[in-house]
């Protein structure tokens, strides 16, 4: 049995595939999970809240996007690979079949006791550019999210159409998570053309029989001990030497997850 994993800012604002907008012509491929994006603003949002609605519309991602400052803490918890496709963004394995998130359970909650990757606590919202030319960025929201309502949780404008401190909190979450996976394309693209990521896959027993996970990139242990000593200091000070032992010592997660029940 096989498996595959496979500028300014402004608040108008048994087989799995691991890869992984906006308005066009800016971005016109929408990322995993959100079906359409629209710009946050009072006329079409005044009367949307924020709530709680736990963590089923993540149900069907078995991969999810990891910014490189999460691989310690997400490390502890979650497998992470990253991608066969260039750029190779990395991404934790939450599940070991196409479309079925294991650290979601029937009633929507995330697995306890387990890391939740900033990439599903920034649902509903998106950062976009606002034209190809522009460096501005736009705070754009998921309009079809379960956590959108309007008459729970927190608003988001407030009865003079201003953003509340919820729209301002998640505007600067969105900032954040936004930055530091600009910064996670940078070291994957950097591992890349140091020639550490290479392709990889992990055999192991899953009920009595073989089974095999691959269609990823990993850290190559054998090119990472050929690196001079200049290279293991540029790492060390990017940070990237820390993010790479983590990735290192989370495959042992794969067959672990393959041993818990779906």
């Amino acid at each position: 049995m096989t498996g595959r994993v496979g500028g300014r800012d402004k608040m108008t604002e048994q087989s799995t595939s691991v890869n992984g907008a906006a308005p066009p012509p800016a971005a016109p491929q929408l990322p995993p999970l959100y079906q359409s994006l629209e710009p946050l603003n009072p006329q079409q949002h005044g009367q949307l809240r924020m709530r709680d609605a736990g963590f089923g519309f993540a149900r069907g991602l078995s991969a999810i996007p990891i910014a490189v400052e999460e691989f310690v803490p997400a490390g502890r918890h979650l497998a992470i690979v990253f991608a066969a496709q260039a750029p190779h963004m990395p991404v934790v394995i939450a599940g070991l079949a196409a479309d079925h998130n294991m650290l979601v359970d029937a009633g929507g909650r995330w697995r306890k006791d387990t890391y939740v990757p900033s990439y599903l606590r920034r649902f509903p919202f998106f950062l976009v550019r606002v034209s190809q030319e522009s460096e501005d960025l736009a705070l754009c929201l998921d309009p079809k999210a379960p956590q959108l309502s309007t008459t729970e949780g927190e608003a988001l404008f407030d009865t003079a159409g201003q953003p509340t401190e919820m729209a301002k909190r998640a505007f600067d979450f969105t900032r954040a998570v936004e930055g530091a996976f600009q910064r996670t394309r940078e070291m994957a693209e950097g591992l890349a053309l140091m020639g550490l990521l290479q392709p990889a896959a992990l055999q192991f027993e899953r009920d009595g029989k073989p089974f095999r996970v691959d269609g990823f990139h990993a850290v190559q242990r054998e090119a990472l001990n050929k690196l001079s000593a200049e290279q293991l200091v540029m790492l060390r000070d990017k940070g990237w030497l820390d993010a790479i032992y983590a990735h290192l010592l989370s495959l042992g997660g794969i067959p672990e997850l393959a041993q818990q029940p779906a």
